[in-house]
């Protein structure tokens, strides 16, 4: 079983770094993000939703490493919006869930992320490790 909590980085690979980087992300988010008895808001369905049906979703997919960690592309999203809605068409976008995603984040930051991701962007391990490090310490 992966440890999520070592901190021994220089012993994994950049594939075992991305999943710590992954996870250590989703503990910020659930860190930083207001909750009300430990039920977040999605922002897509306006509901609130217990930790462990919340996902954290990208706006620009995940692929692309330039948008990757950006918090202005990641948010706790239901999985009801990130699993179902995704699956959902909608006329003129990729889905339901990317439809609401753009009335969320607006025109203007949807613009800037779309620019963001199409930078080149290559992961060494240390960009790994910056990233785990500026998550775990909430």
């Amino acid at each position: 079983m992966f440890d999520f909590q070592t901190e021994d980085y220089d012993s994994l690979d950049n594939s075992q770094l991305k999943k710590l980087a992954d996870y250590w992300m989703r503990q910020y988010l659930l860190a930083t993000t207001e909750n009300s008895g430990g039920y977040y808001l999605c922002p897509l369905k306006n509901k609130r939703y217990r930790a462990e049906e919340m996902h954290v979703s990208h706006f620009v997919d995940r692929g692309a490493l330039a948008t990757r960690y950006s918090l202005d592309n990641c948010h706790l999203i239901s999985k009801q919006s990130n699993s179902y809605d995704a699956q959902i068409p909608k006329e003129g976008y990729k889905s339901l869930h990317h439809y609401e995603y753009e009335l969320f984040l607006g025109e203007k930051k949807v613009k800037e992320l779309i620019e963001l991701s199409k930078e080149f962007r290559i992961f060494a391990k240390e960009d790994y490790i910056e990233k785990i490090k500026f998550f775990r310490n909430v």
